[in-house]
């Protein structure tokens, strides 16, 4: 058998050293590129953090669309700074309204035979104080209580995505997907805790972007359970800075109180 010849061992161990250097910059890029990389450019997607934390109100325009286009409800959210929140919706002459002031919350829900306003409970407080935050999770999330862990890629029917897992302040999981190449949202699993001891598992797809006031917005959000549509909301006017009343927040006079619990006596 015959021996390498000194050129060909030379040109082995360059082949060798540039295949090592290749894993070892390949390991170095994954390790390199940390959650707050990740949630940077995902910020930098939406139009930028100063930009976000300029906005002081957000009007928005939806419909809901259920039953495959059978039922559809006009939805308004107004959110205002620093953490209130209102929605309402109209269908078949009735009027469900929620809203959140930053302290208490109510809500009305004829669909559920609530006609007069009464207050929210604590799992809908929660929910209200979610959607209150305008800048949302990845915005000062540490202050917020938010723990985020960047889980690495997955491949969503053939697009690469960034897995990360956000944890609330009261131990709720979402699984946020963003696209690896343009930041943007595609998917949300989240995972919410039941009175019982289980967890409520929803998926959530984005869709339809635009921009409005420099800020870019997902326009269709589908909702599903277990793989079937649930619904999905329509986005068909976003207004920034628009100027709110803070009475609209807050509770009627005839909000109905929850029950307070008796004193336990010592």
């Amino acid at each position: 058998m015959k021996s390498f010849s000194s050129v060909q061992k030379n040109s082995l161990q360059k082949t060798l050293l540039a295949g090592a250097s290749m894993l070892v910059l390949g390991a170095f890029n994954l390790t390199a590129q940390s959650v707050d990389d990740v949630v940077a450019k995902i910020n930098d997607a939406v139009g930028g953090v100063a930009k976000q934390k300029a906005v002081k109100s957000v009007t928005m325009e939806m419909e809901m669309i259920q039953g495959g286009g059978a039922m559809k409800i006009p939805i308004k959210v107004v959110q205002k700074r620093p953490m209130m929140t209102y929605t309402e919706g109209s269908f078949q002459g009735m009027t469900f309204k929620q809203a959140f002031s930053g302290k208490e919350g109510w809500q009305i829900n004829p669909f559920q035979g609530q006609m007069k306003p009464a207050a929210m409970n604590e799992e809908e407080i929660k929910e209200a104080e979610e959607q209150a935050d305008i800048d949302g999770e990845f915005i000062d999330g540490a202050a917020k209580g938010y723990k985020i862990e960047l889980m690495g890629k997955e491949d969503l029917d053939g697009a690469m995505a960034y897995k990360l897992k956000v944890v609330n302040k009261h131990g709720d999981i979402k699984y946020r997907f963003f696209d690896a190449e343009n930041y943007l949202p595609i998917k949300t699993v989240s995972k919410k805790k039941t009175k019982e001891g289980g967890e409520f598992e929803t998926e959530t797809y984005y869709s339809d972007f635009k921009k409005f006031g420099g800020l870019t917005y997902p326009c269709s959000m589908e909702t599903k359970v277990k793989g079937q549509s649930q619904g999905q909301m329509v986005v068909k006017s976003v207004e920034l800075d628009k100027t709110i009343d803070d009475k609209m927040f807050a509770p009627p006079a005839d909000v109905a109180k929850k029950e307070e619990k008796p004193a336990t006596k010592k």
